[in-house]
C-alpha cells in the first residue's frame, strides 16, 4: 500500500494518495492494538514496552559505557565542582 501511495503521489494523483494514507493509518492502529491488547500494562510494564519498540523499530541500546566512570564517580566530580572551597558565611546584621 505504501508503494501504490508513493506511485499516486508522483503521479499527481494526490486526492487518491490521501484516501489511501487515511486507510494506511487505520491499518497501523488496528495491527498496533491488536498487538496491544493481549498485554496488561499495569502488571507487565516490561513486556509492554518491549512490544512498543518492536513497534516503533527502536533498539533497546545499553548507551555508551565508559570504563571506570560510574553514577557514584560522576557525583564526587559535579558535587567537588559545585563548591567553592573559599565560601565565607556572611555575618548576621
Amino acid at each position: 500500500m505504501l508503494r501504490r501511495k508513493n506511485r499516486l503521489m508522483r503521479a499527481g494523483r494526490v486526492e487518491e494518495a490521501d484516501a489511501l494514507s487515511a486507510r494506511i493509518g487505520r491499518e497501523i492502529q488496528s495491527r498496533s492494538r491488536a498487538l496491544l491488547t493481549k498485554i496488561d500494562g499495569r502488571t507487565d510494564a516490561k513486556q509492554m514496552w518491549t512490544v512498543v519498540r518492536q513497534l516503533t523499530g527502536r533498539r533497546q541500546t545499553a548507551g555508551s559505557v565508559v570504563d571506570g566512570i560510574t553514577a557514584e564517580t560522576l557525583n564526587e566530580h559535579y558535587a567537588a565542582i559545585s563548591t567553592d572551597q573559599e565560601y565565607v558565611t556572611p555575618t548576621p546584621k
